[in-house]
């Protein structure tokens, strides 16, 4: 007994997680933020429509918020790079005010064409806050977490999203029971005062300005590692086609679930809540992916994702019964848990570290346009043939980037110096034909 109180008393302390400084600063205003985001969310549409806009109006409003996001997210990670992570949230926290106060204005003054006017512009400076809350929380997290730990921190981070993105159409199903269609714009401006309290008091400073304390042999060394990174564009090209197999399957399951859902003659509440089903499956798997990634490699959590993904879709399609229906819109949701973080954490394990966030808004935008032309996919292929036909067309491209990435990835990673994990990799390891 006395032998195991010294070695308890002799045992050096535990060092705390890296993930526990980014609760206050990182975490918890991200799910607040993510909580109003996903509550205006459903309602953007409702809006144009209350402002004059017709049908297809009002989709193309809403459309307007991807695409500013795969437009302008270079220009926005550009502008982080110079102006520093902290600073980055408190701006885009204050666009997102303003555009918020502006859709006030525009409900207020009614279906008229400089309130349509001004609602358009609403949409955009949202999509704008909005990325620059995103790309600089990714930079954030990935100069101040240690590579051991950073898969676990980046799914943390997309967890908090989804977490919120699953509570804010609950929140807004309550106001709109209660109130008017402006109420829900009032509590998205108000989690975003909220996220910004958080910001100012508790991000520190860009941690970037602690390189300048590094001597001139360990900068040289880093800076050729860096230029090193910089000039792997093929590994950027490798990792973006795969990854983008994996947006096309997110980007469809919005549509997929619903769509098929309603060609099998379901009621519209069964379907919503097999989809919020899928929702919660995906929300919940986002720590168990950050392990993987970071103990086993990132493989660990694209193979499963993109393996179970086009399988749920295989299912819905071959058994076209509500058994199925729920069986594969869950596997759907829980083949995408798996993959929680990973296109962020990808974008990390590639971004130089001098101008993190530069190259994650170039990431952001290429592996953006699987999001914006997944869907367009399912629309083309359902008017030229059938629905079923979309979906084995989703299926199909998940096991394209199943195989493109099991056979390319490693040599990628290992192109740009670092194992399937994000660490370094010895130098005799190193490609030769980098």
């Amino acid at each position: 007994m006395f032998t195991m109180k010294e070695n308890q008393q002799n045992r050096p302390p535990r060092t705390p997680s890296p993930l526990r400084q980014l609760v206050l600063p990182i975490f918890v205003p991200g799910v607040i933020y993510a909580l109003g985001t996903g509550a205006v969310n459903p309602v953007l549409a409702l809006a144009a429509l209350a402002l004059g806009f017709d049908a297809a109006g009002s989709s193309a409003v809403v459309g307007v918020f991807g695409v500013v996001g795969v437009l302008l997210s270079p220009a926005i990670g550009a502008a982080i790079s110079k102006i520093g992570d902290r600073k980055a949230l408190i701006v885009g926290s204050i666009i997102s005010i303003v555009a918020l106060l502006c859709s006030l204005w525009a409900l207020w003054a009614g279906a008229s064409l400089a309130a349509r006017i001004v609602y358009v512009s609403v949409v955009v400076l949202l999509a704008i806050g909005a990325n620059i809350w995103s790309l600089a929380r990714q930079a954030y997290i990935s100069q101040t977490v240690p590579v051991t730990h950073r898969a676990r921190a980046m799914s943390t981070f997309g967890g908090m999203m989804r977490l919120g993105n699953l509570a804010g159409p609950l929140v807004a199903t309550a106001v709109l029971a209660a109130f008017a269609l402006n109420a829900v714009f009032l509590v998205q401006l108000a989690t975003v005062i909220v996220s910004l309290a958080f910001v100012v008091a508790f991000v520190a400073p860009d941690p970037s300005m602690d390189r300048t304390r590094l001597s001139s042999e360990t900068a040289a060394a880093q800076q050729e590692f860096d230029d090193h990174k910089q000039s792997s564009i093929s590994a950027t090209a490798i990792l973006g086609v795969g990854i983008n197999a994996l947006t096309v399957l997110r980007a469809n399951r919005a549509v997929i679930v619903p769509l098929w859902g309603f060609h099998l003659g379901l009621s519209e509440h069964f379907i919503t809540a097999t989809f919020a089903l899928t929702m919660l499956l995906d929300a919940m798997m986002f720590f168990m992916s950050g392990i993987l990634m970071d103990k086993r490699g990132r493989l660990w959590a694209l193979a499963p994702s993109l393996t179970l993904m086009p399988l749920a879709i295989i299912v819905m399609v071959t058994v076209p019964t509500t058994a199925g229906f729920v069986a594969g819109s869950a596997l759907l949701g829980f083949g995408n848990g798996f993959g929680s973080g990973i296109v962020i954490t990808t974008g990390a394990d590639l971004a130089p570290a001098h101008n993190k966030a530069r190259f994650l808004g170039v990431w952001q935008a290429i592996v953006a346009i699987g999001s914006a032309s997944g869907p367009f996919i399912i629309s083309g292929l359902t008017a030229a043939f059938s629905l079923a036909a979309g979906l084995w067309a989703t299926a199909a491209i998940g096991i394209f980037g199943l195989l493109w990435l099991c056979a390319l990835i490693s040599p990628a990673y290992q192109r740009i110096g670092i194992d399937l994990r994000g660490r370094p990799l010895p130098q005799h390891q190193l490609r030769s034909d980098r």
